[in-house]
């Protein structure tokens, strides 16, 4: 047997096939709310989650009316 011809070891396969010493990949978190594979979820004051950066929209409030209650007296 020639000594240069030694296998790998499994885990050093694992990582060149998958990228993961187990070859597994690991979970991915959800958003509770909406059940969608995210990266970051919101909370509201009370520590409710409230959505994910894939169900939610980030609005400038320059943008949005209801930021601006006395113009809709008018």
């Amino acid at each position: 047997m020639n000594p240069y011809d030694i296998p790998d070891h499994p885990v050093i396969v694992n990582m060149e096939r998958t990228g993961y010493p187990d070859g597994k990949e690991p979970p991915m978190p959800h958003c509770p709310v909406c059940g969608a594979e995210c990266e970051t979820i919101y909370r509201n004051r009370s520590g409710e989650s409230v959505g994910c950066d894939v169900c939610m929209n980030t609005l400038d409030a320059w943008d949005a009316p209801e930021c601006f209650p006395e113009k809709e007296d008018l």
